[in-house]
């Protein structure tokens, strides 16, 4: 790979392109990912697409257009396209489409409150998923978002890099609490820091915060922390989608387990987004305007990241 390959090419994988929620039944939603015009729509059976925004019979944008029989229509002239992206219908006499018209179409997930659609550069299927979680007694996701310069293999490094830990949040004591494993698409670590405990109104006491951070792909990482000392278990997530190749739509989202106060499990949801938001707002300024170094200078204390930046080259077309 090219030196400085993570600001010139947009990596393969799952991205959020939506929360559920953003998206109603027979809602069509122009979206800007990957470098291209997409639009994201809902059917008449509640099933999201992700298609190219542009017809191929004249060029107009479907963000105009309508949800009818199942299918998008385009706003110009008429024609249809079925779930598959194939031209089903025109409005003329024949009804008869052209043969080669067919939108681009993405696969799609939707788990969790999230719609994820798979990108690859040569179009590709996907060959792997992101794993749904189990949401029994746990609370729904809660979301904060921000948009900024910046590459998902940045953002998705932070699993690894050890070293900005006490640089960048104040913690005290970041160590590798389990060795780095890879499977495949997925990268798991854990590590634990000291922080103080300001954060849940518990001023002046300091306890270990675990992590165990599994990273899917770079578009996706479920991270589950804890403070064993107080019975707090969160779920955090890295949502990371390329709108170009230097441009970056960075969703957090949190999910605490439920205590039997529920008015206590709401706070402590509400306090650890904020929290959480927080402490990712710190590391933004550094990713938005560091640059890439293919060969860092690293030191003891970095964490894995040699290991991470050769995992990461699975998710990159072959040709770069």
């Amino acid at each position: 790979m090219s030196q400085n390959v993570p600001y010139k090419t947009i990596p393969n994988g799952w991205y959020v392109v939506s929360t559920s929620d953003e998206l109603k039944k027979r809602e069509i939603k122009s979206l800007r990912y990957f470098g291209r015009d997409l639009v994201l729509y809902r059917d008449n059976n509640n099933q999201a697409r992700l298609v190219d925004a542009y017809c191929p019979h004249m060029g107009a944008h479907f963000g105009d257009g309508k949800i009818i029989k199942n299918e998008l229509v385009c706003p110009f002239h008429g024609f249809a396209f079925d779930g598959t992206g194939r031209c089903t219908r025109t409005p003329y006499p024949t009804k008869r489409p052209p043969q080669r018209a067919k939108l681009t179409t993405y696969p799609i997930r939707e788990q969790n409150g999230l719609i994820l659609a798979y990108y690859d550069a040569i179009g590709a299927d996907p060959h792997w998923n992101v794993p749904a979680l189990d949401m029994n007694k746990w609370r729904p996701f809660t979301f904060h978002d921000w948009v900024f310069r910046g590459h998902p293999q940045e953002t998705g490094e932070n699993s690894v890099d050890l070293g900005h830990f006490g640089a960048v949040h104040s913690y005290a004591s970041a160590i590798a609490v389990k060795p780095l494993a890879i499977q495949g698409q997925t990268l798991k670590s854990g590590y634990a820091v000291k922080r103080s405990l300001d954060w849940i109104y518990l001023p002046g006491l300091n306890a270990e915060l675990r992590f165990e951070a599994d990273v899917h792909g770079l578009g996706y990482s479920l991270v589950r922390a804890g403070v064993a000392a107080v019975g707090l278990h969160v779920r955090l997530l890295v949502l990371s989608t390329p709108i170009e190749v230097d441009r970056l739509h960075l969703r957090i989202a949190c999910s605490v387990k439920d205590h039997p106060i529920p008015g206590l499990t709401r706070l402590v949801h509400k306090i650890a987004l904020r929290s959480y938001a927080h402490d990712v707002s710190q590391d933004i300024p550094m990713w938005k305007s560091k640059i890439y170094i293919e060969k860092p200078l690293l030191a003891e204390g970095d964490g894995p990241i040699i290991q991470y930046r050769k995992w990461v080259q699975q998710f990159y077309p072959q040709t770069c």
